[in-house]
């Protein structure tokens, strides 16, 4: 049976919108081949999650974060599609983590110990669980405080000191407090180039975890290539090398007699290469070689006359 041209188009239309479709949906997370389950939870601030940001276990992706919308209660709605091939059962809840230095929010869905499972569209406990950067803000931040607290006590020492010293120890106290205070400011300032640069920290962390990863897996082979060197070495330990220099040296005195030779016109090759007659007559053979080549490029009938059919009258 054949197709029309009309028919062929919309066939071909078709199947590219459902390609588009599926590709569009794959990008968003989803699942066109197998079902999913949806579970509600509920959180004060979602601290920047977007749709379809992953929902995992214990690191692995199971699902994806459907939707999200305000509540009436003043609450944030999270809609989350998980596979079922995963058994959400009893006791569930799920965390809003940090993934990364980049700051990227992800769903942790901590699976209970219960056996009955939850129904479909079941209000799922939520807990939310600070990044890393969080942490290491609230570990910086009493230290900044008690950096700010001794930088006033020692300036209220200094201030008291200044009374008694000379104006010269004064006028050093000044300056070693001015570039306390400079130090302070470039304190912070690397503090946010270290904030701006997080991307490029965690790519680091990733190729160095990468990096010993593939020393760790590429081990046995590392060890065979240091045996391997081991035995090398031990062979050119054994080799006669002596003995090889000297038969060296004697090749090379040997050449330099025959280039001391060709120097001093001895031979068939010194008379070539120091007979400027010779080089002379070269040159103009080659010369009246490249006329004769060239005249019968020109007039080839003068030199060669070849006849198939027979010569004509």
């Amino acid at each position: 049976m054949k197709f029309s041209k009309e028919a062929r188009i919309g066939l071909l239309v078709a199947i590219s919108l459902l390609i588009f479709f599926a590709g569009f949906y794959f990008l968003k997370g989803a699942n066109l081949f197998s079902g999913e389950n949806e579970y509600y939870v509920y959180y004060d601030d979602v601290q920047g999650l977007q749709p379809s940001a992953s929902v995992q276990v214990k690191g692995l992706g199971v699902g994806r974060v459907s939707k999200i919308e305000l509540n009436g209660g003043g609450k944030v709605k999270v809609m989350l599609a998980i596979s079922k091939k995963v058994k959400v059962v009893q006791g569930s809840s799920a965390t809003l983590t940090t993934a990364d230095l980049l700051g990227t929010k992800v769903i942790r869905l901590n699976l209970g110990t219960g056996v009955a499972e939850l129904e479909d569209e079941t209000v799922l406990p939520g807990t939310v669980e600070g990044g890393m950067l969080d942490n290491i803000s609230v570990e910086i931040t009493p230290l900044i405080q008690e950096v700010r607290h001794v930088v006033a006590v020692l300036d209220t020492v200094v201030v008291g000191i200044d009374q008694m010293l000379n104006p010269v120890t004064r006028q050093r106290l000044s300056n070693s407090v001015a570039s306390l205070d400079i130090t302070m400011r470039n304190f912070s300032q690397l503090s946010d180039k270290l904030n701006r640069e997080s991307a490029a920290l965690a790519s680091i962390i990733r190729n160095t975890n990468s990096f010993t990863g593939n020393l760790a897996n590429n081990n046995q082979q590392i060890n065979q290539i240091i045996r391997n060197a081991d035995a090398t070495i031990d062979q050119l330990s054994k080799a006669p090398i002596n003995q090889t220099v000297q038969d060296l040296n004697q090749t090379i005195a040997q050449l330099q007699g025959v280039v001391n030779k060709v120097n001093d016109n001895h031979g068939s090759l010194g008379m070539l290469v120091n007979d400027k007659q010779l080089y002379t007559n070269l040159t103009e053979s080659l010369k009246t070689l490249n006329l004769l080549l060239a005249d019968v490029n020109a007039h080839p009938s003068r030199y060669i006359n070849v006849t198939i059919f027979g010569k004509k009258k």
